[in-house]
């Protein structure tokens, strides 16, 4: 274990959808023990908790819950303690309307003291630029989905243009993203599928990756990079050549949502990159 901080934070960014770092569900957690990217999920129905957006108020609250880790908390433990935070949190508020998506978050967790990263949900890491950061079998179906649902309409004649105005494919998939709630933390095969809201994590949702002594560079983002790279720049850079050449996100690559009016992308983004001391 490592007693004292043994990192530098060479480059960082939390940016949303909008531009606007206030409006987006991402969170970066950056102190001497732990460094954390958070990643609460997007919900469209204008629910709020304290003002706050579903995915933005647990993320907040899992924020918070790390400030307060011992140093030498395990994966288990940690999460359990984030875990328990946002249960506690939401019995103590209540949305006038009803989320699509239940309130949640994904999360990358770096931990000094133990020097292993973990993981629940689809949140990204390299070391040294190499990471398997796989998407999760539901979101494989659903962005197949839409992309499948995008491309009807662009051969019944609407133009890209059109769709980014008005994009149909998520009224589509709101029964979709509703029903998968129930798939959240459950064992179920094979579409069961981790994330931090309230309920306990399974053990199997609980990704522990221990740090090789060489390893000398760490990397921590959320989804909202489609092709994460070593450096800020090059992750940026390529961001947008996708939006460039594919601002629906149907074709090159595929994602829950395209661009839309007020979006500069498809998704909040967070990106942290460590250099590791001995």
């Amino acid at each position: 274990m490592n007693p004292k901080p043994s990192f530098t934070v060479v480059e960082s960014l939390s940016r949303s959808k909008y531009g606007d770092p206030k409006q987006g569900d991402d969170r970066l957690v950056i102190n001497q023990h732990f460094v954390a990217v958070l990643d609460g999920a997007t919900d469209a129905s204008g629910a709020s908790y304290d003002g706050l957006s579903p995915g933005r108020f647990v993320a907040e609250i899992g924020a918070q819950a790390i400030e307060s880790l011992a140093p030498d908390s395990n994966a288990t433990q940690a999460i359990e303690q984030l875990t328990q935070a946002v249960k506690e949190a939401l019995l103590k508020v209540q949305s006038d309307q009803i989320p699509i998506f239940a309130p949640c978050f994904a999360i990358a967790l770096f931990s000094n003291t133990r020097r292993e990263i973990w993981r629940v949900g689809d949140c990204q890491y390299l070391l040294d630029g190499k990471g398997h950061n796989p998407n999760s079998k539901v979101d494989e179906v659903t962005t197949k989905l839409r992309s499948l649902i995008v491309h009807s309409y662009l051969a019944q004649g609407k133009t890209i243009t059109d769709l980014i105005q008005n994009d149909p494919s998520q009224n589509f998939l709101v029964s979709i993203y509703k029903l998968q709630a129930a798939l959240c933390n459950s064992s179920a095969e094979p579409f069961g599928y981790g994330v931090i809201n309230g309920d306990r994590v399974p053990e199997k949702y609980i990704e522990v990756i221990k740090i090789p002594e060489q390893v000398k560079s760490v990397v921590l983002a959320s989804d909202g990079y489609p092709d994460l790279r070593i450096t800020l720049a090059e992750s940026e850079e390529i961001l947008s050549e996708l939006i460039a050449k594919d601002p629906l996100f149907y074709d090159l690559y595929l994602g829950q949502r395209g661009l839309a009016p007020g979006r500069e992308s498809f998704d909040d983004r967070t990106y942290v990159r460590l250099e590791l001391h001995d």
